[in-house]
């Protein structure tokens, strides 16, 4: 599956969600592949991972509900609220430094706030990716 292919299936019923949702839609800042689409090291029978993130509505701002983030399992897609994003980007969790660091031709959605979370992603890496990259590849490891 091409980047066109990708596009066309975003934009059917069954991925309806991301424009429906009412913690989706137009709160969407940053939309992408992840997993080895992001990587470039898919092949034919890969599947297919999307990762996003989203700004709060004003009812979560305030603390009157919660949204940390919105996954669709049918289609393995993640949309992380952007509070929880920065918390991650804070403690260099890789799998935020990967959503940031997708090539621009696979970003679907990146507005002016999406495009200043990538801008700025240097801004919030530190020595704890040595901690937190070595911890994921060693777990990666005990999986095999």
């Amino acid at each position: 599956m091409n980047i066109q292919d990708i596009k066309q299936k975003l934009n059917s019923k069954e991925y309806d969600f991301l424009r429906n949702n009412e913690h989706l839609g137009n709160n969407i800042i940053l939309l992408t592949t992840g997993g080895s689409y992001a990587y470039g090291t898919n092949v034919e029978n890969s599947d297919l991972d999307i990762r996003g993130i989203a700004t709060e509505r004003i009812e979560e701002l305030l603390g009157l509900s919660l949204f940390e983030q919105f996954e669709n399992k049918e289609t393995d897609t993640t949309i992380y609220a952007l509070n929880k994003v920065i918390k991650l980007m804070l403690n260099n969790n890789p799998n935020i430094i990967e959503l940031l660091g997708t090539r621009d031709d696979h970003l679907f959605i990146c507005n002016q706030y999406g495009k200043l979370l990538r801008d700025n992603v240097n801004l919030f890496l530190s020595k704890k990716v040595v901690h937190s990259f070595g911890g994921y590849a060693t777990a990666q490891l005990r999986r095999l």
